[in-house]
């Protein structure tokens, strides 16, 4: 029997205006795992700024994303950096719009736009920039290769990759919970920034339809029909194409950077790595195929992501009541899961804070549903999924041919750093790798 939300236990220590969302950005797994110890899996949380959550901090969390009785409606408070993209939009809007969107995502998607080959060419050519050189800052190095690829599939020249950079690292703090209206604030500058971008995705959209082209990834989604002949709005466009381009390059680099940290800090994983790069005499640009033919690479990477999952806590909000983990939460309540502490159940993962690439098992095992929580679940789930692990896979491997071929091997400089949590999940820019 279920009781009311109203009665779940509170989450003392907030600050004025501010709530708990500093402590969220210091260090939210020993934050919301202690709050998980002391009150159990479900309190209420104050997100700052008048926005409190029900967080559920186990694995229930995982039926936020796939029960129909919430959606993302309340989205709309963070629309600086999300628009109306795919990520705020429900019902029949983003069946429409995932549906137009969809089909260049799928691995044959991405063959035929020939993204594999994007990435093969810029790994290549980023990781050709390491030799002759004793360290190299792993995050920028990472974010360099992730930025170049998801700008390129776009269109967008590489003359301009510094300027857009610039622009979308002030974008993203649009994702912060502050006034919009205030000088200065994350949301303000985030704003200031959108204006930018916008102007310029919508020149990269006029230049797309004028050509013609169907193939690519902008060229599908702007000529992409769903299946009643319907496509998307030019704000639509616009807003879906700035949150690709800010997922498919910050949440990647992130990743990569975590696995090549962790890596150089193990030498047998590095070592076994190397094996299975160099085993192949060439390396396919094909997901289907190359995922069958690296599986601990694959690992490194999920790991990684399993560790530091870039969002580490997602919400949706209820449009009726809905019982959820023992509670009836009733309408227009913010229900919010963390994915971080999901993420390291001592129950379906052994030793969860240790980095174990190989729990990942040697044939490349797909994960269960939970296990990709990281990607979110349900309706909402990320539609560039094979497009990351391609990426980060990709760029293991030919990371590790590479540096086998120089007969030289990554070593972490200090030990592994403390994440940074806000906006999203990374590493400190300035973590070192020397090369030896």
């Amino acid at each position: 029997m279920s009781v009311a939300a109203s009665s779940a236990p509170r989450l003392r220590g907030r600050l004025p205006i501010l709530g708990h969302m500093p402590f969220f950005g210091l260090s939210p797994l020993r934050f919301l795992g202690g709050a998980a110890r002391r009150l159990g899996p479900v309190f209420w949380v104050d997100l700052g700024f008048g926005n409190r959550a029900l967080l559920l901090a186990d694995e229930e969390g995982f039926e936020v994303f796939r029960n129909q009785a919430l959606d993302s409606s309340h989205m709309a408070n963070v629309s600086v950096l999300l628009g109306r993209s795919m990520l705020t939009i429900d019902g029949a809007d983003h069946r429409r719009v995932r549906g137009v969107s969809g089909p260049v995502f799928t691995p044959g998607g991405l063959t035929r736009a020939k993204v594999g080959e994007v990435i093969t060419e810029t790994c290549l050519r980023q990781l050709a920039t390491w030799r002759g050189r004793e360290r190299v800052k792993v995050v920028l190095e990472t974010k360099a290769v992730a930025l170049d690829v998801i700008f390129r599939v776009m269109g967008i020249d590489v003359a301009e990759l510094a300027e857009w950079g610039r622009h979308y690292n002030e974008f993203i703090l649009g994702g912060i919970v502050s006034p919009r209206w205030l000088p200065g604030s994350p949301a303000w500058r985030g704003a200031r920034a959108r204006r930018w971008l916008e102007a310029r995705i919508a020149g990269i959209i006029a230049r797309v339809r004028a050509s013609g082209d169907r193939e690519s990834i902008v060229g599908t989604m702007v000529h992409g029909r769903d299946e009643s002949g319907a496509g998307m709005t030019e704000q639509e466009l616009i807003d879906n194409l700035l949150i690709l381009a800010l997922a498919g390059h910050e949440t990647t680099a992130s990743t990569l950077a975590w696995s090549m940290i962790h890596l150089a800090n193990a030498p047998a994983a590095w070592e076994r790595l190397v094996a299975e790069a160099t085993a192949m005499d060439e390396v396919p640009s094909d997901w289907s195929a190359l995922a069958e033919r690296v599986p601990f690479a694959l690992g490194v990477f999920r790991e990684s992501l399993r560790l530091y999952p870039p969002v580490h806590v997602d919400s949706r909000r209820t449009h009726a009541p809905v019982e959820l983990a023992g509670y009836t939460i009733p309408e227009r309540t913010v229900v919010a899961a963390s994915i971080l502490l999901m993420s390291r159940d001592p129950e379906r993962y052994p030793e969860p804070e240790a980095w174990r690439p190989e729990r990942w098992g040697d044939r490349g095992r797909k994960p269960t549903a939970i296990e990709n929580c990281q990607f979110g679940g349900g309706a909402h789930f990320c539609l560039g999924y094979h497009m990351a692990l391609l990426e980060g896979t990709l760029f293991l491997v030919h990371a590790a041919r590479e540096l086998a071929a120089a007969g030289r091997r990554p070593e972490l400089i200090g030990g592994i750093p403390r994440p940074r949590y806000m906006p999203v999940t990374r590493p400190p820019a300035g973590v070192e790798i020397a090369l030896v």
